[in-house]
Protein backbone atom coordinates (compact mmCIF):
# COMPACT_ATOMS: atom_id res chain seq x y z
CA UNK A 1 0.00 0.00 0.00
CA UNK A 2 1.48 3.57 -0.64
CA UNK A 3 1.20 6.60 1.17
CA UNK A 4 -2.31 7.28 0.26
CA UNK A 5 -3.86 4.00 0.52
CA UNK A 6 -3.31 2.29 -3.42
CA UNK A 7 -2.46 -0.89 -2.86
CA UNK A 8 0.55 -2.00 -4.88
CA UNK A 9 -1.51 -4.35 -7.69
CA UNK A 10 -4.49 -2.79 -9.42
CA UNK A 11 -7.81 -3.02 -7.07
CA UNK A 12 -11.32 -3.95 -9.25
CA UNK A 13 -11.88 -0.54 -7.78
CA UNK A 14 -9.42 0.93 -9.20
CA UNK A 15 -9.64 -1.08 -12.70
CA UNK A 16 -12.86 0.64 -12.49
CA UNK A 17 -11.83 4.11 -11.94
CA UNK A 18 -9.20 3.19 -14.95
CA UNK A 19 -12.30 2.60 -17.64
CA UNK A 20 -13.79 5.48 -18.99
CA UNK A 21 -16.89 4.23 -19.02
CA UNK A 22 -16.99 3.30 -15.51
CA UNK A 23 -16.48 7.34 -14.84
CA UNK A 24 -19.90 9.19 -14.14
CA UNK A 25 -20.81 10.80 -17.39
CA UNK A 26 -21.84 14.35 -17.82
CA UNK A 27 -24.78 14.75 -19.87
CA UNK A 28 -23.81 18.00 -21.79
CA UNK A 29 -20.43 20.64 -21.97
CA UNK A 30 -21.56 24.24 -22.44
CA UNK A 31 -19.11 27.37 -23.20
CA UNK A 32 -19.79 29.93 -20.79
CA UNK A 33 -17.15 32.80 -21.94
CA UNK A 34 -17.89 35.96 -23.99
CA UNK A 35 -21.71 35.66 -25.75
CA UNK A 36 -21.03 31.87 -26.67
CA UNK A 37 -23.29 30.13 -24.52
CA UNK A 38 -22.93 27.15 -26.52
CA UNK A 39 -24.65 23.88 -25.31
CA UNK A 40 -23.06 19.98 -26.77
CA UNK A 41 -25.01 16.94 -25.69
CA UNK A 42 -22.74 14.59 -25.18
CA UNK A 43 -24.86 11.64 -27.19
CA UNK A 44 -23.76 13.38 -29.89
CA UNK A 45 -20.22 11.38 -30.05
CA UNK A 46 -19.24 12.58 -33.61
CA UNK A 47 -20.45 16.33 -33.11
CA UNK A 48 -19.01 17.02 -29.52
CA UNK A 49 -15.37 15.96 -30.97
CA UNK A 50 -15.30 18.02 -33.72
CA UNK A 51 -16.25 21.39 -31.59
CA UNK A 52 -13.91 19.89 -28.87
CA UNK A 53 -11.01 19.70 -31.68
CA UNK A 54 -12.01 23.66 -32.29
CA UNK A 55 -11.91 24.53 -28.70
CA UNK A 56 -8.88 23.29 -28.37
CA UNK A 57 -6.67 23.48 -31.68
CA UNK A 58 -3.26 25.16 -31.24
CA UNK A 59 -2.81 28.79 -32.83
CA UNK A 60 0.71 28.30 -33.50
CA UNK A 61 2.84 25.07 -34.77
CA UNK A 62 5.17 25.23 -32.27
CA UNK A 63 3.55 25.07 -29.06
CA UNK A 64 3.61 23.55 -25.40
CA UNK A 65 0.99 23.00 -23.56
CA UNK A 66 0.25 21.57 -19.78
CA UNK A 67 -3.23 19.71 -19.20
CA UNK A 68 -3.72 18.76 -15.27
CA UNK A 69 -6.94 17.93 -13.28
CA UNK A 70 -6.84 19.23 -9.70
CA UNK A 71 -10.17 19.77 -6.91
CA UNK A 72 -11.54 22.50 -5.25
CA UNK A 73 -8.80 22.64 -2.54
CA UNK A 74 -6.17 22.41 -5.23
CA UNK A 75 -5.25 18.46 -5.16
CA UNK A 76 -4.35 16.55 -8.03
CA UNK A 77 -4.66 12.99 -6.70
CA UNK A 78 -7.92 11.63 -5.12
CA UNK A 79 -8.43 8.76 -2.86
CA UNK A 80 -6.94 6.16 -5.07
CA UNK A 81 -3.67 7.86 -5.12
CA UNK A 82 -4.42 8.68 -8.65
CA UNK A 83 -6.15 11.00 -10.70
CA UNK A 84 -8.46 8.62 -12.39
CA UNK A 85 -11.20 8.96 -8.91
CA UNK A 86 -11.00 12.86 -9.60
CA UNK A 87 -11.58 12.58 -13.61
CA UNK A 88 -15.08 11.96 -15.29
CA UNK A 89 -15.97 10.78 -18.67
CA UNK A 90 -16.35 14.26 -20.44
CA UNK A 91 -12.69 15.32 -18.87
CA UNK A 92 -11.11 11.85 -20.53
CA UNK A 93 -12.49 13.09 -23.39
CA UNK A 94 -11.03 16.07 -23.82
CA UNK A 95 -8.03 14.55 -22.76
CA UNK A 96 -7.90 12.76 -25.72
CA UNK A 97 -8.99 15.27 -27.60
CA UNK A 98 -6.08 17.21 -26.69
CA UNK A 99 -3.43 14.22 -26.87
CA UNK A 100 -4.93 13.75 -30.21
CA UNK A 101 -4.17 17.80 -31.45
CA UNK A 102 -0.48 16.65 -29.99
CA UNK A 103 2.68 15.00 -31.54
CA UNK A 104 3.84 14.15 -28.00
CA UNK A 105 2.60 13.63 -24.17
CA UNK A 106 5.14 14.42 -22.17
CA UNK A 107 5.51 13.23 -18.66
CA UNK A 108 7.73 12.64 -15.52
CA UNK A 109 8.84 9.33 -14.37
CA UNK A 110 7.29 9.73 -11.35
CA UNK A 111 3.98 10.13 -12.81
CA UNK A 112 4.88 7.22 -14.68
CA UNK A 113 5.28 4.94 -11.76
CA UNK A 114 2.69 6.35 -9.64
CA UNK A 115 -0.04 6.45 -12.50
CA UNK A 116 0.95 2.86 -13.96
CA UNK A 117 1.11 4.31 -17.10
CA UNK A 118 -0.27 2.98 -20.29
CA UNK A 119 0.26 4.11 -23.59
CA UNK A 120 -0.77 7.29 -25.28
CA UNK A 121 -1.69 5.70 -28.81
CA UNK A 122 -1.15 7.12 -31.60
CA UNK A 123 0.30 10.18 -29.72
CA UNK A 124 3.91 9.36 -29.14
CA UNK A 125 4.85 9.58 -24.96
CA UNK A 126 8.13 11.34 -23.80
CA UNK A 127 9.46 10.32 -20.75
CA UNK A 128 11.75 12.49 -18.48
CA UNK A 129 14.09 11.19 -16.11
CA UNK A 130 17.31 11.61 -13.77
CA UNK A 131 17.28 8.06 -12.68
CA UNK A 132 16.13 6.27 -15.99
CA UNK A 133 13.73 4.14 -13.34
CA UNK A 134 10.73 3.70 -15.09
CA UNK A 135 9.00 0.59 -12.72
CA UNK A 136 5.38 0.14 -13.15
CA UNK A 137 3.96 1.20 -16.14
CA UNK A 138 1.86 -0.80 -18.71
CA UNK A 139 3.03 -0.66 -21.86
CA UNK A 140 4.16 -3.00 -24.00
CA UNK A 141 7.70 -2.86 -25.25
CA UNK A 142 6.40 -3.04 -28.68
CA UNK A 143 4.79 0.04 -28.57
CA UNK A 144 7.60 1.54 -26.74
CA UNK A 145 9.75 0.85 -29.33
CA UNK A 146 7.24 2.76 -31.87
CA UNK A 147 5.96 5.45 -29.12
CA UNK A 148 7.95 6.18 -26.30
CA UNK A 149 10.89 8.35 -25.87
CA UNK A 150 12.84 8.42 -22.49
CA UNK A 151 14.95 11.99 -22.31
CA UNK A 152 17.46 11.93 -19.65
CA UNK A 153 21.63 11.99 -18.79
CA UNK A 154 23.83 9.48 -20.65
CA UNK A 155 23.70 8.23 -17.35
CA UNK A 156 19.99 6.70 -17.04
CA UNK A 157 20.75 4.95 -20.33
CA UNK A 158 20.70 1.33 -18.49
CA UNK A 159 18.12 1.56 -16.13
CA UNK A 160 15.55 3.03 -18.79
CA UNK A 161 16.24 0.79 -20.85
CA UNK A 162 15.51 -2.32 -18.38
CA UNK A 163 12.74 -0.98 -17.04
CA UNK A 164 10.71 -0.18 -20.29
CA UNK A 165 12.34 -2.28 -22.61
CA UNK A 166 11.98 -1.12 -26.44
CA UNK A 167 11.95 2.60 -25.86
CA UNK A 168 13.60 4.98 -27.33
CA UNK A 169 16.37 6.86 -25.51
CA UNK A 170 17.34 10.40 -25.90
CA UNK A 171 20.38 11.54 -24.11
CA UNK A 172 20.30 15.39 -23.00
CA UNK A 173 22.13 17.87 -21.28
CA UNK A 174 21.13 18.35 -17.13
CA UNK A 175 21.10 21.48 -15.06
CA UNK A 176 21.24 21.65 -11.44
CA UNK A 177 20.62 18.04 -11.26
CA UNK A 178 17.43 18.48 -14.04
CA UNK A 179 17.15 17.68 -17.49
CA UNK A 180 17.37 20.89 -19.47
CA UNK A 181 14.04 21.17 -20.69
CA UNK A 182 14.83 24.06 -23.01
CA UNK A 183 17.72 21.05 -25.06
CA UNK A 184 14.61 18.70 -24.38
CA UNK A 185 11.57 20.62 -26.33
CA UNK A 186 15.05 21.55 -29.07
CA UNK A 187 15.45 17.96 -29.07
CA UNK A 188 11.48 16.33 -29.41
CA UNK A 189 10.80 19.38 -32.27
CA UNK A 190 13.94 18.14 -34.33
CA UNK A 191 12.33 15.18 -34.64
CA UNK A 192 9.27 15.99 -35.47
CA UNK A 193 6.85 16.40 -31.94
CA UNK A 194 6.33 20.44 -32.72
CA UNK A 195 3.05 20.16 -30.62
CA UNK A 196 3.63 18.86 -27.01
CA UNK A 197 1.49 18.52 -23.97
CA UNK A 198 2.65 18.30 -20.35
CA UNK A 199 0.74 16.05 -18.19
CA UNK A 200 2.75 15.96 -15.12
CA UNK A 201 3.71 15.64 -12.29
CA UNK A 202 3.84 18.85 -11.23
CA UNK A 203 7.49 19.10 -10.31
CA UNK A 204 7.56 18.73 -13.83
CA UNK A 205 5.09 21.10 -14.99
CA UNK A 206 6.77 23.67 -12.24
CA UNK A 207 9.59 23.42 -14.05
CA UNK A 208 8.40 24.11 -17.33
CA UNK A 209 6.39 27.09 -16.18
CA UNK A 210 10.12 28.48 -14.03
CA UNK A 211 11.71 28.12 -17.45
CA UNK A 212 9.18 30.24 -19.60
CA UNK A 213 8.32 27.15 -21.64
CA UNK A 214 4.68 27.03 -21.59
CA UNK A 215 2.26 28.37 -23.81
CA UNK A 216 -1.19 26.78 -22.97
CA UNK A 217 -2.45 25.93 -19.20
CA UNK A 218 -5.40 23.84 -20.02
CA UNK A 219 -6.93 22.67 -16.47
CA UNK A 220 -9.93 20.64 -15.07
CA UNK A 221 -11.20 21.56 -11.90
CA UNK A 222 -13.32 18.93 -9.86
CA UNK A 223 -16.24 19.32 -7.79
CA UNK A 224 -14.61 18.10 -5.24
CA UNK A 225 -11.92 18.69 -1.89
CA UNK A 226 -9.09 16.11 -2.40
CA UNK A 227 -7.02 14.43 0.69
CA UNK A 228 -4.65 17.11 2.60
CA UNK A 229 -1.83 14.68 2.42
CA UNK A 230 -1.92 14.44 -1.86
CA UNK A 231 0.13 16.65 -4.03
CA UNK A 232 -1.01 19.84 -5.01
CA UNK A 233 -1.23 21.89 -8.19
CA UNK A 234 2.19 23.37 -9.33
CA UNK A 235 3.23 26.72 -8.32
CA UNK A 236 5.90 28.54 -10.07
CA UNK A 237 8.71 31.00 -8.87
CA UNK A 238 8.32 32.99 -12.62
CA UNK A 239 5.40 35.04 -12.41
CA UNK A 240 4.11 34.39 -15.81
CA UNK A 241 0.75 35.59 -16.24
CA UNK A 242 -2.50 33.62 -18.06
CA UNK A 243 -5.88 35.26 -19.81
CA UNK A 244 -8.41 32.83 -20.26
CA UNK A 245 -9.09 31.75 -23.60
CA UNK A 246 -12.04 28.79 -23.09
CA UNK A 247 -14.46 28.30 -20.28
CA UNK A 248 -16.38 25.50 -20.40
CA UNK A 249 -18.96 23.21 -17.55
CA UNK A 250 -20.52 20.06 -17.54
CA UNK A 251 -23.79 18.99 -16.24
CA UNK A 252 -21.90 17.52 -13.09
CA UNK A 253 -20.56 20.86 -12.42
CA UNK A 254 -16.73 20.33 -13.98
CA UNK A 255 -15.03 23.29 -14.74
CA UNK A 256 -12.72 23.08 -17.84
CA UNK A 257 -9.91 26.10 -18.57
CA UNK A 258 -8.03 26.76 -21.28
CA UNK A 259 -5.29 29.97 -20.91
CA UNK A 260 -2.54 31.45 -22.71
CA UNK A 261 0.93 32.91 -21.47
CA UNK A 262 0.72 36.40 -21.66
Amino acid sequence: MNDFGAVDELSAAERVWRDPASMPAPAWLRRLDGDRNERHELTDMAATDAWLRECYAAPEPLWVRMNMIGTLNGRVIGPDGTSDSLSNRADRRILRTIRDLSDAVVVGAQTVRQERHATTRPTKLCVVTMSGDLSGHRIHEDDAANLVYVCGPESARERACATMPGANFIALECDDNQVSLRELVTALNARGMRQLVVEGGGNLISQFLDAGLLDEVCLTQAPLFGPQDAPSLPASSLGTEFSRELLIEDSLGFVYQRMFAQ
